[in-house]
């Protein structure tokens, strides 16, 4: 029995073995499919879950909600009216009829009209034309119905015997109802029969003036002048304005816009102003026009009045009013604006990144929408936040859904909560000049060097001041607006100093936009056109930074403000004038001489600052060719227009978006203070303003062309009449540059006078005990005769083996560089220095191409009887 249970003990591990034997060649044979098994369990756990899943709840959008609520109101209103007035009344409408009477009593016939003109509003509050009721007078309708309800109940209850039974004539559905007979027990009981009757009336009386809006001086007025209107109300509007608002906000979109100025600006904005029909000015007199009598046509004479006046001279600033113009503002919608935000929520929402717009920024060229990232709902029921980055790469797709031309996304916005979407405005508003440099931003920088750039996407001005900036870069494409911005420049330093306070030296390769300002006193030279001078302009301006420099280590002082502070108190010293530098094309520059111009431009920038000189260089190829690394290190404030890439974009700004530009004056500009650059538009000055402001300052100087011995500037400076053109400028060119003529138009005097030279700049006297000795103090001479006087003079150099190595050249009637390494034991740099330097002076020839030494010229004592012993080298 045991050997039979053992076995079947065998038996059925054999079986097992088999079974499980069996069992894996279907293991593996379901390898490669799915088995049903495990298909049907997993079918029947989808479906499980899809079961599970909650019906989803339809949401509805609050415009939605309100026009339903309305459409409600409005049934509700319809059939109050059929229960007053049809003669044949169910028992619903009868009913409501008779409640409607006991609980308002005579004004339940004005009920209707409520609850209508609520479901109205409700109805149309989500359309483009929804009306707007202040929360001030719905609260006075509310209280003059009130009173009333209240005054008609007390009214019949006084009439019948002074029972004072308010329940019995609301039961009747009389006087005020319930509610009338409730109020006025209330107040009978606490104030007595008077004194309810005077707060019922002091409550009709203050919600009368809440829905008619009256004012205190509207009741005086009525008081003083009962019906008659006074005389003074056509002028109320613009004596309670203080200043212009340019662009209103979204709530006032619709309304019309105000009037900007009086009406003596009001006609100078017209295109063809007359001069002589503007109404006269505080300050300003006929008396002066008297001397100003040359024939002018197009442009009439200025008046030499200002609000300025300089102590060296009789520079006068120009009026601003009577040189610029006011900008023209946009008239932007507010149905499109709130079309244009359901169309940006509506697509950023099917793109799967939900977002509210809760600001709002209309500028003169674009319209900046604040968008909040909304919250998603994940699977597992977790809501997460919308990313930056998803709003930012839908740039294309909002483009094309808002029919946008171009469409910038910045994100975010710095120093705020959300993501601005800055869409192309339809109308286009034009900035001017004179709108920027009235406003108070502009006003509260102190600086004589301050300039209007323009206005941001919000309509507040952008100001700057250019010595803190301290040099500006400009960069943009072709007709993008880089021109006019550099003369808005000019303009705004023309308008606030004069030529004692301001000299100019002007680069202009394309002869084109700053050959105009000749013959205007700021110009320290007549303006640059040609290539092979400009190297000599950078080079004089390293020169004079270099000098000033060695002024304020002899007066102790720090920089140029801190001078002329120690100028106005010590008479030996006079104060020195800041010099600004433009540059309007500085590709051209870099493709002629590129490491001169490099090595100028960045150390002008680097130590000029100080010494009250500064650049505006300006290009329309920013390559990094052009706006090299040094030169970009060194000027923190930059302007980018409309650009053909993101590439220049990122050499100019260091980041992309100004390829995204509309040009015409959309900018972006980099602040040295600022984290991110700011999107603006820039400040637009005409021809013919333009043309105003040169033509003062060209009469101006006529004008201060006195004679000798009444000048204000000392005799040396007086120079006679030269034989050229009699039209000449003043001032003088750099480095080899013939005179050049201001244009035909000017007429220059008999006499010519250096008036436009900067005032001396004597340094601290010595002691008196070296009178005898003493040194004339260095005086600030123009550019003209400065470069002419360093050109017939002998170059001076400063390295102290010069003399011996034009003593050894001479000796051995040869040289070259190695010959100069060797003998004094110097580097490759400095005796090529020394070589260049011998060739300008002239005692060396140029390099002849090959391995041979150059040429010697024989010394001015030397003649052809008695030639140099040359000598040999070892």
């Amino acid at each position: 029995m045991a050997q039979k249970k053992k076995s079947s003990g065998s038996k059925s591990k054999t079986t097992k073995r088999k079974t499980n034997a069996k069992t894996k060649p279907r293991g593996k044979a379901t390898r490669g499919g799915t088995s049903k098994r495990t298909s049907s369990r997993r079918k029947s756990t989808s479906r499980k879950t899809n079961r599970s899943k909650k019906p989803r709840q339809i949401r509805l959008e609050m415009t939605q909600k309100m026009l339903i609520l309305g459409i409600g109101i409005v049934f509700l209103t319809a059939i109050l009216v059929l229960s007053l007035l049809s003669p044949n009344q169910g028992q619903l409408t009868s009913g409501l009829s008779r409640l409607l009477m006991q609980l308002f009593g005579w004004g339940g016939v004005i009920v209707p009209l409520i609850t209508g003109g609520i479901g109205l509003y409700l109805v149309l509050w989500g359309m483009d034309q929804s009306p707007k009721l202040p929360a001030y007078r719905v609260t006075g309708l509310a209280l003059l119905f009130i009173s009333f309800e209240a005054l008609a109940s007390f009214a019949l209850v006084m009439m019948d015997n002074g029972l004072f039974d308010f329940w019995a004539v609301a039961e009747a559905g009389k006087g005020g109802g319930y509610l009338g007979g409730s109020i006025d027990y209330v107040l009978t009981e606490s104030v007595g029969n008077w004194g309810a009757v005077f707060t019922l009336l002091l409550a009709a009386t203050v919600g009368a003036i809440l829905v008619s809006g009256v004012t205190r001086g509207d009741i005086g007025n009525f008081l003083k002048y009962g019906l008659r209107q006074p005389e003074t109300d056509a002028d109320a509007p613009d004596n309670g304005r203080t200043t212009p608002t340019r662009h209103p906000s979204v709530e006032e979109l619709l309304q019309p816009p105000l009037p900007l100025d009086e009406p003596d600006t009001a006609a100078a904005a017209k295109p063809p102003p007359k001069p002589k029909t503007e109404p006269k000015r505080k300050g300003r007199g006929r008396k002066k026009e008297k001397p100003a009598t040359d024939p002018a046509p197009t442009v009439p004479t200025p008046v030499f009045l200002g609000s300025k006046t300089s102590k060296a001279g009789n520079w006068k600033l120009p009026i601003m009013a009577d040189m610029l113009e006011l900008g023209t503002d946009n008239d932007p919608s507010g149905a499109l604006i709130r079309e244009q935000v359901e169309i940006i929520e509506h697509t950023l929402e099917s793109f799967g990144a939900p977002a509210t717009v809760i600001e709002i920024n209309q500028g003169p060229t674009i319209t900046q929408f604040g968008v909040e990232p909304s919250f998603l709902e994940m699977r597992s029921g977790k809501r997460t936040k919308v990313k930056v980055s998803k709003i930012a790469g839908l740039a294309d797709d909002l483009a094309l859904a808002l029919h946008a031309r171009s469409i910038r996304i910045q994100a975010p916005v710095p120093g705020k909560g959300y993501v601005g979407i800055e869409v192309p405005t339809p109308g286009k508003a034009l900035v001017s000049l004179r709108d920027v440099m009235e406003t108070k931003p502009f006003q509260k920088i102190k600086s004589p060097l301050r300039i209007g750039l323009g206005q941001d996407v919000g309509g507040q001005p952008i100001a700057a001041d250019l010595a803190a900036m301290p040099h500006l870069l400009i960069a943009g494409a072709t007709g993008s607006g880089k021109s006019v911005m550099v003369n808005s420049i000019i303009a705004c330093l023309l308008l606030q100093n004069t030529p004692d306070q301001l000299k100019l030296v002007m680069v202009d390769p394309k002869r084109v936009e700053l050959t105009g300002y000749n013959g205007i006193p700021h110009l320290a030279a007549p303006v640059v056109v040609e290539m092979d001078r400009v190297i000599g302009v950078l080079q004089w301006a390293m020169r004079e930074m270099d000098s000033r420099y060695k002024m304020f280590a002899d007066a102790s002082a720090r920089n140029i403000s801190d001078f002329n502070k120690k100028a106005r108190r010590n008479k030996s010293l006079e104060p020195l004038p800041y010099i600004v530098i433009i540059i309007d094309e500085l590709a051209d520059l870099m493709m002629l001489a590129p490491e001169e111009t490099e090595r100028g431009v960045t150390r002008l920038a680097q130590l000029a600052r100080a010494t009250g000189i500064h650049m505006v260089i300006a290009t329309q190829r920013p390559s990094v060719d052009v706006v090299t690394g040094l030169i970009k290190a060194n000027f923190p404030a930059r302007i980018a227009f409309a650009v053909a890439s993101g590439t220049d974009s990122r050499v100019i700004l260091d980041t992309t978006g100004a390829e995204r530009l509309l040009g015409q004056g959309d900018m972006l500009y980099q602040s040295p203070d600022a984290a991110a650059p700011v999107r603006s538009q820039g400040c637009f000055v005409s021809d013919g303003e333009l043309h105003k402001i040169i033509e003062y300052w060209r009469s101006a100087r006529r004008f201060n062309l006195i004679p000798a011995e009444e000048s204000v500037i000392p005799k040396a400076e007086i120079k006679p009449p030269t034989t050229e053109s009699p039209t000449q400028p003043v001032a003088a060119p750099v480095v080899n540059i013939a005179p050049s003529p201001a244009p035909e138009e000017q007429e220059a005097p008999t006499v010519a006078v250096t008036a436009v030279t900067p005032p001396p700049r004597p340094k601290p006297k010595p002691p008196a005990k070296k009178s005898a000795k003493k040194k004339e103090p260095p005086k600030q001479q123009p550019l003209w005769e400065a470069l002419q006087e360093m050109e017939q003079s002998p170059p001076q150099y400063d390295d102290e083996l010069m003399p011996e190595a034009i003593a050894l050249v001479r000796q051995l009637n040869k040289a070259s560089t190695s010959l100069l390494q060797r003998r004094f034991r110097i580097g490759y740099t400095r005796a090529a220095r020394m070589i260049d330097a011998m060739e300008e002076m002239g005692i060396i020839g140029p390099p002849t191409g090959t391995s041979k030494a150059r040429e010697v010229y024989p010394a001015p004592e030397e003649t052809a009887e008695n030639p140099p012993k040359a000598k040999s080298e070892e």
